[in-house]
């Protein structure tokens, strides 16, 4: 299985317009934002990778269900399979979410790379920003489904273990029942009972989920500080054309200046001039 850099890696390279801007932002010695920028899509293939997994191992779940429907009660396998489905039908939205913010992110590149082509770094360095602003922006909305996918996934962790539990005091209460008449004393079933064994069987991908959930809200997490960071290395980029500019402007004023006391100097030699006329 190809790691999460290998794709990230892919990923730009099949992009040009990702790969020209990278190589546009180390050409100018903005190396670190540069290095952020690609870091962004790591997190991001991922995540989206993990989810993969996640939507594979529930799909293996369901056919095991399939497979064990005719020995099991009905109502409990179709009960375990609408929830299976609900979790990828969550599980594939918030991919898409994902692929928004890659989205986003190849299309602030893009607009960054034609604004640097038109008006220069200075100009580069606003659309970038503008365009880290939306990024966050989608990626807060794509934290928040996260969050809801998670809550969805331990809800539902706990209602297989309660069907779980259910089913072994059912098998406890059948199997007490011949012990009693047969004049002994009671016995806890076994969480090897087929039931029983069925449930947890069903939950450890969902509860293998969960973590690997709280993995991701994490990466997200990163992603917005890394997003920051960005944007607040741009800073320094305005500040040196705004400092550039002011520059420009005291040299101008001096120039001026200068000009205003050549243009005084004839003035002063004519009234040198008339006060010898008048002397003589």
């Amino acid at each position: 299985m190809e790691t999460a850099k290998q794709n990230t890696q892919q990923n730009i390279e099949e992009n040009d317009a990702l790969k020209q801007f990278m190589g546009l932002l180390n050409r100018q010695g903005m190396g670190e934002q540069s290095q952020d920028f690609m870091e962004l899509f790591q997190y991001v293939a991922g995540m989206q990778l993990q989810l993969a997994v996640m939507t594979d191992e529930l799909q293996g779940v369901k056919e095991q269900l399939s497979q064990l429907r005719e020995n099991q009660p009905k109502t409990v396998t179709e009960s375990l399979v609408d929830k299976v489905t609900h979790l990828q039908e969550k599980i594939a939205n918030l991919s898409e979410r994902l692929s928004a913010v890659k989205d986003h992110l190849a299309e602030t590149a893009t607009q960054a790379f034609n604004a640097f082509k038109e008006k220069g770094k200075a100009e580069m360095c606003k659309v970038l920003q503008k365009g880290i602003s939306g990024v966050k922006s989608v990626l807060a909305d794509c934290r928040e489904h996260l969050v809801d996918v998670m809550m969805d996934y331990k809800k539902t962790a706990n209602q297989i273990d309660s069907i779980g539990d259910e089913l072994k005091q059912i098998g406890n209460s059948v199997s007490n029942v011949g012990r009693l008449l047969a004049g002994k004393g009671t016995k806890e079933a076994s969480d090897e009972k087929s039931g029983v064994a069925l449930t947890r069987a069903v939950n450890k991908p969902v509860k293998k989920a969960i973590a690997r959930l709280e993995e991701n809200l994490d990466s997200i997490d990163r992603m917005s500080e890394k997003l920051d960071k960005i944007y607040s290395r741009l800073e320094p980029q305005k500040a040196a054309e705004k400092g550039t500019r002011t520059s420009l402007k005291e040299k101008l004023a001096q120039m001026q200046e200068k000009a205003g006391t050549q243009n005084r100097q004839p003035d002063m030699e004519k009234k040198k001039e008339k006060g010898k006329e008048a002397v003589i």
